[in-house]
């Protein structure tokens, strides 16, 4: 009899050893979102400059559009390098198309000096927090150069962008909006000067 009483006293007690079981293993495991989140810039310290990713880098070097132009681009002012590429597309005359890759061709130059100079503002800002020498007036001049290099590049862009527009009939910007899938929205129809 006194072996049933054990068992019975074993099998009245198992759910509760088992609720305290879980119940202990719950207290000693994390909360979930109780950890602190990892930084969007996780992996970012190891780049040569923090500020600028490599493809931006790139992009800026090569005179790329990189995202400046967009406030023409998507109202209706082509840009040139795109007009190049949809130039069979867009019927592009003869003196179209040499206009336009003249107009590439000078905004391109002006980008990359302007991208170059650019990389070489964060390079130089990126030093002075690296090796611990900045100060308050350096800072505050170095940063104001950085955006007024970054206004005169997307000025580039965009004015290229206006001039871009002159050499195109309404008819080929409406249809370059709508290769570039933008024939949903935009200024493409609205009137403008040749």
């Amino acid at each position: 009899m006194r072996g049933r009483t054990c068992i019975d006293h074993q099998t009245r007690h198992r759910p509760m050893k088992l609720l305290l079981a879980a119940l202990s293993s719950l207290a000693l495991a994390p909360v979930a979102g109780a950890a602190e989140p990892a930084s969007p810039y996780v992996g970012e310290q190891a780049r040569e400059i923090k500020a600028l990713p490599p493809t931006e880098i790139e992009g800026l070097l090569a005179g790329k559009g990189l995202g400046y132009a967009k406030a023409a681009e998507l109202n209706g002012f082509p840009g040139p390098a795109h007009v190049l590429e949809l130039a069979s597309e867009l019927g592009l005359s003869e003196a179209q198309a040499v206009a336009t890759r003249a107009l590439h061709s000078r905004m391109q130059e002006q980008a990359k000096a302007l991208g170059a100079r650019v990389v070489a503002a964060e390079a130089a800002l990126e030093r002075d927090f690296r090796d611990g020498t900045v100060t308050e007036a350096g800072l505050t001049s170095s940063v104001a150069q950085v955006g007024q290099l970054q206004a005169e590049l997307r000025a580039v862009h965009l004015l290229a962008h206006v001039e871009q527009r002159r050499f195109l009939s309404p008819e080929q910007v409406v249809r370059y909006m709508h290769l570039r899938g933008y024939h949903a929205g935009g200024h493409a129809s609205s009137a403008h000067a040749h």
